[in-house]
């Protein structure tokens, strides 16, 4: 299993996660800072990755919706505003194993909202 951080994420996280071998690459690994999501929607669902970001806007979005339904993307949202770095890796660490085992048993195309406090993901609708 092989995930994909976009902008909304730091590079400093995904190299923290590399340390501790996961297999994680950042959008800034294969793209420039401001490609278009649905450029790299594609590219990641081509290769078979599957997505963490902040950005709840591409699930809003019609063209980028659509990218992740014809791309077969699996994607996590991490939920929360204003969350601060430790807040962040808190929250990503605490569901690392279910964001795994989500990956390996939901079929893709996929979307789950992960909660800033607790465990529990909210599945999204990408109809």
């Amino acid at each position: 299993m092989r995930f994909f951080f976009d902008n909304n994420l730091s590079v400093d996280l995904v190299r923290g996660m590399r340390a501790f071998g996961e297999k994680v690459d950042h959008l800034q690994d294969h793209f420039p800072e401001d490609a278009p999501d649905v450029e790299w929607l594609e590219y990641i669902g081509t290769n078979e990755f599957f997505l963490v970001t902040r950005d709840h806007n591409i699930r809003k979005n019609p063209a980028e919706k659509a990218a992740l339904r014809e791309f077969g993307v699996g994607v996590f949202f991490l939920g929360g505003k204003s969350r601060n770095r430790c807040e962040l890796i808190q929250q990503l660490v605490r569901n690392w194993p279910r964001i795994k085992e989500h990956s390996s048993k939901t079929r893709k195309p996929f979307a789950f909202r992960i909660p800033p406090t607790g465990t529990k993901f909210e599945p999204i609708p990408l109809g």
